[in-house]
């Protein structure tokens, strides 16, 4: 498996970078673009790298923020109809604070540019060695944060990310778990991951930013117990969560950069 950082909120020189994530992912059969960025940085970075996003089979959005899926116009201007998956609730209007932070765009402009929208609520496999992992159980004291709000009817409500949806990629019998933000607690989404298959490496982001180191540790001590062996991880991970994983875990620990190949 071959994955292309196309968008993260560091860069290798060269290249762009803004918050947010993307990754482009190449197995024997597929080719798969998970999340899409904030504008159209993933594209540029993809025009830089020679890959052709035409060849793509299908985009997955993590989650309905403007982060991970702002770039996805300019992704359907070059690609045309192409399926998009998403979790229930997508699309729906959110909110970080009092700023704005879901979709720029309604549901009807994406699809008038070729989406094809696909809501995916229970662990299903839409492909063969391809997962979903719709929003996990709470099982951890890991929650989403209190300023994230999302529409719920004609009022704002506490966001608890019910649309966040993981990717699970087998290639040689090797599990390969793909996170946006983590919003319902890395923790959380490792334990119900386990539960399907045994997770190699973890890639994505895993919303640790605003975490103290020891409520970090916690994090790293549930790790241990899974046996997880490599983690590439940036976007809303932190650098403190970075330096923390590689000083606590015996895994490997890279740091997402726009431009990085990871070659598993």
């Amino acid at each position: 498996m071959k994955i292309t950082v196309l968008c993260n909120d560091k860069a290798l020189e060269g290249f762009e970078a803004e918050h947010g994530l993307s990754l482009y992912i190449e197995t024997d059969r597929h080719h798969i673009l998970f999340d899409t960025g904030s504008t159209d940085v993933a594209v540029k970075n993809a025009i830089k790298l020679g890959l052709d996003l035409r060849q793509i089979d299908f985009v997955v959005i993590s989650h309905g923020h403007y982060d991970h899926i702002g770039g996805l116009e300019r992704v359907l201007k070059i690609t045309g109809k192409t399926k998009v998956f998403t979790g229930p609730g997508c699309l729906l209007p959110r909110y970080s604070g009092p700023r704005r932070a879901g979709p720029p765009e309604a549901k009807k402009h994406y699809e008038s540019l070729g989406a094809n929208f696909e809501e995916i609520s229970q662990f299903s496999s839409p492909e063969e060695n391809i997962f979903f992992l719709p929003a996990v159980p709470f099982r951890t004291s890991e929650r989403p944060p209190v300023k994230f709000k999302r529409m719920g009817g004609e009022e704002r409500i506490r966001d608890l990310f019910e649309d966040e949806l993981g990717l699970i990629v087998v290639e040689k019998g090797e599990a390969t778990l793909f996170t946006g933000c983590s919003h319902r607690g890395i923790g959380n989404i490792l334990l119900e991951a386990v539960g399907h298959k045994k997770i190699k490496t973890v890639v994505g982001g895993l919303h640790l930013l605003y975490k103290s180191r020891s409520e970090i540790e916690e994090v790293c001590q549930l790790i241990k117990e899974l046996y997880v062996e490599n983690f590439y991880i940036g976007h809303c991970t932190g650098d403190l969560a970075i330096k923390t994983f590689t000083e606590k875990l015996p895994v490997i620990v890279e740091e997402l950069k726009a431009g990085k190949t990871i070659k598993l």
